[in-house]
């Protein structure tokens, strides 16, 4: 019988002594908060299951990805009748998603996810998919998570970081252009601006095409940010701009359809921990990812939808630029981020050539949500 969860708690209080975490500050897709590890896990522990396993989410509980790790978590259970339980544990109770990862990487946890823009610092395995317009519709990118021959050129690059990429849900749709009080219609509107930025070299670098700036701010520090006027705008998918209620207090008025970078909510296990379970564990566990991912396609299209209409009620703009003005835009940015990236480490041509050969075309250009009702 194996008890996972007391020795994965045991060694990442020790791992969180050493760096002194306190929570996260993630990407543009959640909040991070502190709390007793110790007593989550006491609470969570029915002392019934054969196997345990905790997966930290940087991400708010109310966050679009999360409602996909709680159904892994249900599917998980109940297809083990209860011998294996998944304890997701949101909102960065365990720290950062550097933080959470580097615990997956080193051993002391079990599973983590976050955005794959906070893997950039150790591993650049996934900021391909970060490539602006690299994706121009939700067939094409959830064709690239469901390619195994993706998934193993990535998986390849994982492996000396003992990272596996065991899963992944979307985050609400792509970027796109939120600003306080200038209606972004072309890309000379962009020039001169100053939007809020992740850690995330490529989003920088988009906006800097745009003749904008871009300037780092921590998600918990944006709304403050864009209400004293430091930024006049950020760069979020529609949830994220919907979950952190920039709609409210007048801090977003406008909402440009520019999709123009696409990240989602990936989440890695320990290379060594899932070796060493057996066959008939990790095919539940797989199963259950693989169909809370269906689930999660059909739930977040409405999801997002509702978020839209909820904005637009309070009085946001949300509306598509011209296709003329809208491939200006994606051609001024394609051509100074691609050129500038394309070619350093884990962002090969080679690599780039695999990646569209596998999403195909694109389709209907649709993102599972609609802006116009």
């Amino acid at each position: 019988m194996i008890k996972r969860s007391v020795l994965v708690l045991f060694s990442l209080a020790f791992f969180m002594l050493l760096l002194g975490c306190v929570g996260g500050n993630g990407e543009s897709d959640g909040d991070a908060a502190s709390k007793d590890n110790n007593s989550s896990s006491e609470s969570s522990d029915s002392g019934d299951a054969e196997y345990e396993f905790q997966v930290a989410n940087v991400l708010a509980e109310s966050d679009v990805s999360s409602y996909g790790l709680d159904k892994f978590e249900e599917l998980v259970e109940e297809k083990s009748d209860g011998n294996i339980q998944i304890e997701v544990l949101h909102g960065g109770q365990l720290g950062s998603g550097v933080e959470t990862f580097e615990a997956v990487k080193n051993g002391n946890l079990d599973f983590a996810a976050d955005s794959f823009a906070n893997l950039a610092s150790i591993t650049p395995a996934f900021e391909m998919f970060h490539l602006p317009f690299l994706f121009e519709s939700r067939d094409q990118l959830l064709n690239a998570f469901n390619s195994d021959v993706i998934k193993e050129q990535i998986n390849g690059e994982l492996e000396s970081d003992s990272l596996k990429w065991f899963t992944t849900f979307e985050i609400g749709g792509p970027r796109v252009i939120g600003t306080s009080d200038t209606k972004v219609t072309s890309l000379d509107d962009l020039e001169g601006m100053t939007f809020r930025a992740s850690r995330s070299p490529l989003e920088i670098a988009s906006q800097e095409a745009w003749g904008a700036k871009g300037q780092t701010v921590d998600w918990p520090e944006t709304p403050e940010s864009v209400r004293l006027g430091m930024v006049d705008g950020l760069t979020v998918p529609y949830a994220s701009f919907h979950s952190a209620q920039f709609h409210e207090g007048d801090l977003i008025n406008y909402i440009a359809d520019v999709s123009f970078q696409n990240y989602a909510s990936v989440t890695a296990v320990n290379t060594e921990m899932w070796a060493e379970l057996p066959d008939d564990v990790k095919t539940i566990l797989e199963e259950s990812q693989q169909e809370a991912r269906e689930w999660h396609i059909d739930f977040v299209g409405d999801y997002v939808t509702e978020n839209i209409n909820e904005m637009k009620d309070a009085g946001v703009e949300i509306y598509s630029v011209s296709d003329e003005n809208y491939e200006e835009i994606k051609e001024a940015t394609k051509d100074t981020v691609w050129d500038e990236f394309i070619g350093n480490e884990g962002m090969s041509q080679e690599k780039l050539d695999l990646i569209q050969e596998e999403i195909g075309p694109v389709g209907d250009g649709g993102w599972g949500y609609d802006i116009s009702e």
